[in-house]
């Protein structure tokens, strides 16, 4: 073996991380073997390894331990639950570089590249800098400011700020998030830095002609007569994505559309906030709660009429979250028209490339029942609209190509 690249991905859920995917293939296909050091995600599917060349490594979190989980339940009595990161830090630095010794030969030949993906994976990175002198690049998927940590995991988030200054060059998916990573990690200086949105590759006829493009009609049973329109929020369920509220909306659109939620993680129909939806909106709310595995996760998007990517204006992570977006990078690949409420960085996106309409305010059923007849009354108009955004903005084998010529000097 000649060439070899290290992903640190504490985060765990590979089967819905597109970045993380599209990078492993995209690296596997230039003849890097590609390490992933993850750690396991109850509720997330496995992922299917596409070639030899890709190997996942699952290690377990302190949670999944009982003596550990036990220290977390005592810390949470005492009110020291923040300490639970520092020691989740600690045993995932230890597993990943017991790990990475024992493999030593196969892991980190000459050519070797290494990648640590936000927080805890850059501080391993950073230890494998130290221990054996090989340079990294920070890739970041999530944007947290300092005050997210609390001050007893402060020691986190300046390790974390250290790995940021040493990291050889850093991947971001635009230049807002990275403003605002450098803000949060103090550090302003770096010139090597790639803009790679967080999506997948375009696919090729003989992937197109395996999907389902009836996936969701035929799983939930609707009737294409009674709802001829599929609207789709993909990804979370939850406040952050306005999901209580455009279930209620969707109450009063009586124009033939079924509002659904497909969420990317397996899902309780007895949980309290699942029940609450249901509650809401029983006349054309549909619950997707079983997550396809990523192979088979276009047959989601192809089935959709159009998509939403509503997110509430928490912090910089979900307001600078276009290029972020999984979803929305899916919509797109497959011509689907969007609605978006109005943050900047997505009205921006939308209103440049014409590939939906923003609305204003999510709870108002005659705003996005005018912008979903606008959109039918043209559909493709913006469905080529979405598809020319996605090749110029989104195709993340166009995109990660600066990067991959960038380590060839590693």
């Amino acid at each position: 073996m000649n060439r070899s690249c290290c992903i640190f991905f504490y985060e765990g859920h590979i089967s819905f991380a597109p970045t993380i995917i599209s990078l492993a293939k995209s690296l596997s296909d230039q003849g890097y073997c590609v390490f992933i050091y993850s750690t396991k995600h109850n509720n997330s599917l496995t992922f299917k390894i596409p070639n030899d060349r890709i190997v996942p490594v699952y290690f377990p979190k302190g949670y999944d331990i009982p003596a550990i989980n036990m220290i977390y339940t005592a810390l949470g009595l005492l009110k020291l639950g923040m300490l639970a990161r520092v020691v989740e830090l600690f045993l995932f630095l230890s597993q990943s570089a017991f790990y990475t010794l024992k493999n030593y030969h196969l892991i980190l030949p000459r050519n070797s590249i290494v990648i640590g993906v936000d927080t805890n994976g850059s501080i391993a990175s950073l230890l494998n800098f130290y221990l054996f002198r090989r340079q990294f690049a920070y890739l970041s998927l999530e944007i947290y400011p300092p005050k997210y940590f609390g001050k007893l995991a402060r020691i986190v988030k300046c390790l974390e700020c250290l790995a940021y200054r040493k990291a050889e060059c850093v991947i971001i998916q635009d230049e807002d998030r990275f403003k605002s990573l450098s803000e949060f990690n103090n550090y302003h200086h770096h010139s090597n830095v790639f803009y790679v949105p967080n999506s997948t590759m375009s696919f090729d006829d003989k992937h197109q002609s395996l999907t389902d493009s009836n996936y969701l009609r035929n799983m939930l049973k609707l009737s294409e007569k009674e709802f001829p329109y599929i609207i789709i929020q993909a990804g979370m369920i939850g406040d952050e994505v306005f999901s209580q509220e455009l279930a209620y909306t969707f109450r009063f659109i009586n124009n033939g559309s079924a509002l659904i939620f497909h969420e990317k993680e397996k899902r309780d129909v007895q949980e309290p906030y699942i029940k609450s939806l249901i509650e809401i909106n029983s006349h054309n709310l549909f619950l997707s709660l079983d997550p396809l595995p990523f192979e088979r996760i276009d047959e989601v998007f192809v089935s959709t009429t159009i998509g939403l990517a509503f997110y509430r204006n928490i912090d910089n992570n979900f307001a600078q979250i276009a290029k972020a977006s999984g979803k929305l990078s899916f919509y797109l690949k497959h011509g689907k028209p969007v609605l978006v409420n109005n943050l900047e960085s997505l009205s921006t996106l939308v209103e440049k490339y014409k590939i939906g309409i923003v609305v204003q305010n999510p709870s108002d059923y005659v705003e996005i029942q005018s912008a979903l007849e606008l959109i039918l009354s043209n559909y493709s108009f913006y469905s080529e609209n979405a598809k020319i955004c996605f090749a110029e903005e989104f195709d993340f084998a166009t995109k990660i190509k600066p990067f991959l010529s960038y380590v060839t000097n590693w």
